[in-house]
């Protein structure tokens, strides 16, 4: 199991409270109804893999396509990569604050 580290704009909501509560309640005890843990087998719960990719890029296309009427396609990978770090270091912002 992983939990993912706080989205890229840093705000974490009750979401990911309760999923890392429920992951570690399922690494605790049981996994696909058996008890692994406690029969004694090894249980990785593995932190901060990470998952945002896909919601980042959906962001960032979504404003790409209201501010410009772009896609991810119209750019390039190269040219939307930038896009998607500039979207990145704008969202950090909120984070410094």
């Amino acid at each position: 199991m992983v939990i993912p580290p706080p989205n890229v704009t840093g705000y974490l909501h009750l979401g990911h409270a309760l999923t890392n509560t429920v992951e570690d309640a399922i690494s605790r005890c049981c996994t696909l109804y058996d008890l692994h843990r406690m029969k004694g087998k090894i249980v990785l719960w593995n932190p901060g893999c990470d998952h945002a990719g896909i919601a980042t890029q959906v962001v960032v296309e979504k404003k790409l396509k209201r501010e410009q009427n772009l896609s991810r396609h119209d750019l390039g990978r190269e040219k939307f990569v930038e896009q998607v770090w500039k979207w990145k270091n704008e969202a950090n912002l909120d984070i410094e604050k």
